[in-house]
């Protein structure tokens, strides 16, 4: 097979050459990673490890009898690991990378096999898809939002084209949230911490009745900022976030189930550009103020402060009716996101030293989707296949008011470069089937295939009064520019699995993964709006899932082999002393690796997690305008250098934040001091180096690269056996508060938060 040569290759090549000149320092990783193996066992039952219940294939599996690469992590492991919000999945997932965007604090930026996105304009869509109870977040100004009464999160890596859909090219993260209980009980929490953080959650389950079951949940996190402006002394980069979630399970008979949830959060959460100043403490150098831009940008987002503020509000509702011999589920979801921010993207040029910021973004948006999915699944041909069959339906409404202004690096002046507002639409359909079929008492086979079809449009135009590009629709639809698109894609997926014991099973999967095409809504000329091409992939892999020794020792391993066709790649640049956004498909990805994850007991009330994770990432079939610009380079124009997707030597540049190793570390024990039950952890996380800027090479010459960084988190909780329910935790993350870099934007290096302690109590009641 074609996959099987590939592999054997890049086993040969440069990723075998760090298999085999790493394996035991992966083997002693792995059994110190706070992986995601680790991640889904919740904690090790007497005598061994617990089962864990995952979706990844849309119905209820154990984690071991799925040929998906798939990482569970359970409320336990939440707490362990300190993963508080979406991004800390960050670094716990073999071939994860990724950081909160560039001045917008909400959003994260995923990363998963070198498949990922920087931007959050609506129209570009995410290749990591992001669901809560089976209903999809389409926007990412959003999707960085604390976890509180969750159940359990499931990240899948690779392409989930044929279960989860459209957007899922490098993967999906699913998080579950508890539902309400039979029984009244709950819990409340407080703590503060480092940069006078304070936060509350808390939840309590209040049936009504045996037929009626309500939950309510809440939580509250702030902190006063942990870097101050140099100029005005203001404190930046705080969080003020907030959120409030009903639930309500109706029971109507043994057979119907019925789930409805609703929700608010509202989230403050500014992310400027920050360095090490006097005292190792962080500043930012941007001198942006309120009210500098009255005059030069429209409208109200001329007035807003330097901040980023999003409100959410969102409901679904699930009904589940077991039928004889199948499950029927309805899944509605509804979800408007609006977003206010005033941020400079950038920094200052030390002779710059205007309050307008030296790249100002103002935006004010109103992102709003509904989606409808109708699912069976059950059994047939005496148990012997497993069968899920499903429709699908989503539409989009968004509006955006935004407005640039830019900084000219080599003249100084300042300028109104666009003032905007564009408004994009979606509807989309699916249909979709998978059977998993025993070919014999041990060998399955899985067939499978989703249909999608799609319609998009987009406008924009030039506010009225407004300074800058003269953008229209029709100026754009006059330069022949598509202002919608349709597209129909179909995503089949072959798996077999063969259970060699009744605890060890090896597999093979092929999968095909798409992601939506789009416009460059940056772009500041009517003829630059050119829609960038969908992003197609087909990964196949090969995996092991086993557990030794009486279960107390849980391996599971993967090795893939992955090519993307026209990979989306958003990328900022300069142009004549100007910065310039566009989006492009200037190349093909390949890349090969593996990923082993280990969750060991060795003893009761000891725990040690691991995972690793390799990968050889490479642009192939490069564009004809890359390899011109790399020829020019190398040919001794310097102005060609170091630019877009092309390095300071004229090299083709690595893939954006693929690190070639991930690793990661956890370890917990338990035991008894008198009547006190004390439980200290340490988890330890390393990444190596990596291209943190499209032009990014080893050899970068304008900070386009990072290198390893290993960090260390620990904590420690306490729970007095003669106060039933409460416990105390302790704990740091980034205990050694190390500065590494983790985003560019020309010419600025942006550096991920500092390190962090803090202090809780609960109750549970």
């Amino acid at each position: 097979m074609k996959f099987n040569a590939r592999l054997a290759a890049a086993v040969r090549g440069s990723l075998g050459r760090r298999l085999a000149g790493a394996a035991g320092a992966t083997l002693v990783a792995a059994l110190a990673a706070p992986g995601t193996a680790a991640a889904a066992t919740p904690a090790a039952a007497p005598g061994g490890l617990e089962e864990v219940t995952v979706t990844a294939q849309r119905r209820e599996q154990t984690l071991q009898e799925v040929p998906i690469a798939v990482s569970a992590f359970t409320e336990t492991d939440l707490q362990i690991r300190q993963i508080n919000e979406t991004l800390d999945l960050i670094r716990n997932i073999p071939n994860l990378a990724g950081n909160a965007n560039v001045g917008v604090g909400t959003s994260s930026a995923y990363y998963l096999r070198g498949i990922g996105n920087a931007e959050s304009i609506a129209t570009f869509d995410v290749p990591v898809g992001t669901y809560v109870d089976d209903v999809y977040i389409s926007r990412q100004n959003a999707n960085n939002f604390a976890l509180f009464d969750v159940e359990r999160i499931e990240v899948l890596r690779g392409p989930q084209g044929t279960l989860f859909g459209r957007n899922t090219t490098g993967g999906a993260i699913n998080v579950v949230m508890k539902k309400p209980g039979t029984e009244f009980g709950g819990f409340a929490e407080v703590g503060f911490g480092r940069f006078e953080m304070r936060s509350a959650r808390a939840s309590v389950d209040m049936p009504v009745s045996d037929r009626v079951l309500t939950k309510l949940s809440a939580y509250l996190v702030q902190d006063d900022g942990w870097a101050t402006q140099v100029s005005t002394g203001r404190k930046f980069n705080a969080r003020d976030s907030l959120g409030v979630r009903g639930a309500v399970r109706f029971l109507p008979t043994d057979a119907l189930t019925v789930d409805l949830v609703a929700d608010y959060v509202k989230d403050d959460n500014v992310n400027f550009l920050n360095v090490v100043g006097p005292g190792d403490d962080r500043v930012v150098n941007n001198r942006i103020e309120q009210g500098a831009l009255v005059g030069l940008m429209t409208g109200r987002k001329a007035t807003l402060p330097p901040d980023n503020l999003t409100e959410t509000v969102s409901a679904s509702l699930n009904v589940t009716w077991d039928l004889a011999d199948a499950t029927f589920q309805s899944i509605t979801g509804y979800r408007d996101t609006s977003q206010e921010f005033l941020i400079d993207s950038a920094g200052e040029l030390p002779r710059v030293t205007t309050a307008r910021g030296f790249n100002p973004l103002a935006n004010i948006g109103s992102h709003e989707q509904f989606s409808q999915e109708f699912k069976l699944n059950g059994v047939a041909l005496d148990g012997r296949l497993n069968w899920v069959t499903g429709l699908y339906y989503l539409t989009e409404d968004n509006v955006t008011d935004f407005g640039n202004g830019s900084t000219n690096t080599i003249t100084g002046v300042f300028a109104i470069t666009a003032d905007r507002t564009m408004k994009n639409g979606l509807d989309t359909y699916a249909f979709y089937a998978q059977g998993d079929y025993d070919l014999s008492e041990r060998l399955t086979a899985t067939m499978g295939v989703r249909w999608t079809e799609e319609k998009k449009d987009f406008t924009i135009d030039r506010n009225p009064g407004a300074l800058g590009a003269a953008i229209s629709t029709v100026a754009i639809q006059n330069a022949g520019i598509p202002t919608r698109v349709n597209e129909s894609v179909v995503t089949p997926r072959f798996a077999l699995a063969y259970q060699m014991t009744p605890d060890v099973m090896l597999f093979y999967s092929s999968t095909r993964g798409f992601k939506s095409g789009g416009w460059p809504a940056r772009a500041v000329a009517n003829n630059a709006f050119v829609p960038f091409k969908p992003e197609k992939v087909w990964s196949h892999e090969i995996g092991l899932r086993g557990d030794f020794l009486d279960s107390r020792l849980r391996l599971n391993a993967t090795a893939f082999y992955a090519l993307t066709n026209d990979i989306q790649i958003p990328a900022r640049f300069e142009f004549n002393g100007v910065s310039i956004s566009t989006t492009t498909n200037p190349a093909d990805l390949k890349n090969a690796g593996v990923e082993v994850e280990l969750t060991w007991v060795p003893v009761d009330d000891l725990q040690i997690s691991a995972s690793v994770g390799l990968q050889d990432a490479k642009y192939t079939d490069v564009s004809a305008s890359v390899q011109a610009q790399a020829a020019q380079c190398r040919a001794g124009v310097t102005a060609q250098c170091d630019l877009n997707f092309v390095d300071q030597r004229g090299n083709i540049a690595r893939p954006v934040r693929a690190p070639d190793t991930t690793a990661s570390l956890v370890a917990s024990y338990g035991l008894m001091l008198g009547s006190v039950k004390v439980t200290p952890s340490v988890t330890v996380n390393y990444t190596s180096d990596y291209a943190i800027g499209t032009s990014g090479s080893p050899t970068s010459t304008r900070g386009q690269w990072t290198r390893s960084t290993t960090l260390f988190n620990a904590g420690v909780n306490i729970e007095p056996t003669t106060i039933p329910g409460l416990s105390f935790s302790v704990d740091c993350r980034n205990c050694s508060d190390k500065a590494y870099a983790v985003s560019y934007l020309p010419p600025f290096v942006y550096l991920d938060r500092p390190g962090s302690w803090s202090v809780r109590a609960r109750y549970r009641f």
